[in-house]
């Protein structure tokens, strides 16, 4: 059961590097796909009490910071630091979470949980806007491929059913999205091999902490399998950008 999430994580990972190979629109689409599928399911993984307001909060929120991201990143209206622009959509976010609990209806029964659980569904959406901002980086295409090769290994190679202690375990996806990555970066131009590496660890380090925050005994068949494989990958779109900005390699 397990590699079903990490199956559909791949095949959100393969979207998104075709979609930097024909660019544009087409990355801000493929983006909006990882949001939708947290948005549907992140609700259940959490077994939030509202979960209807959940997935509508979070859907918002993700396809605004696209919005914004495009934006940000567009010549004309382009702005030297794009995450800075992020700030105010995280506010909205805080205030949403809030509006939300307000207009429950339901006796607001588990209102931490629920109001804790949106917010942080709305920012790993918006985390996934950093796949748009990475495409508008020097490396451009290159940076996608390598970046969504990188998390697609590691929740391949976290979901294999080796039997290892829970300390090692983990191991085995970082190792494997830095094997991907840096494969992948001799395939393309424009990311170096350093780079690679750093996109590797630092996007599976991800997976990983996200994969610690859900313990894998409680993965269900249902739709929370959605948030579960779109999850990594949409933080890991503003990951794999930290790292380039920050001049690794």
């Amino acid at each position: 059961m397990l590699l079903v999430p990490a199956g559909l994580a791949a095949v959100i990972a393969v979207v998104l590097a075709v979609a930097g190979m024909a660019g544009g629109w087409i990355v801000t689409a493929a983006a909006g796909l990882c949001v939708l599928s947290l948005a549907v399911g992140w609700g259940d993984l959490l077994r939030l009490p509202h979960r209807q307001g959940t997935a509508v909060l979070v859907g918002a929120l993700g396809v605004v910071s696209l919005v914004v991201g495009t934006v940000a990143v567009t010549p004309g209206t382009a702005v030297q630091r794009p995450l800075a622009v992020f700030a105010a959509v995280i506010a909205v976010a805080v205030l949403l979470s809030f509006g939300h609990e307000l207009l429950r209806q339901d006796g607001r029964h588990d209102l931490v949980e629920s109001v804790t659980g949106t917010l942080t569904g709305q920012i790993v959406a918006v985390l996934a806007s950093g796949w748009v901002l990475l495409f508008h980086t020097d490396a451009g295409p290159a940076a996608i491929i390598v970046a969504a090769a990188a998390i697609g290994g590691s929740r391949v190679g976290a979901a294999l059913p080796l039997r290892l202690p829970d300390r090692l375990a983990p191991w085995v996806g970082v190792g494997i999205g830095l094997g991907a990555a840096l494969g992948a970066s001799f395939l393309v131009k424009g990311v170096s091999p350093v780079t690679a590496v750093g996109f590797g660890v630092a996007v599976s380090a991800v997976g990983v902490a996200i994969d610690r925050l859900f313990p894998l005994e409680e993965a269900r068949f249902d739709v929370s399998m959605l948030a579960r494989a779109a999850g990594p990958v949409a933080a890991a779109g503003t990951v794999a950008y930290t790292v380039l900005r920050m001049g690794v390699g």
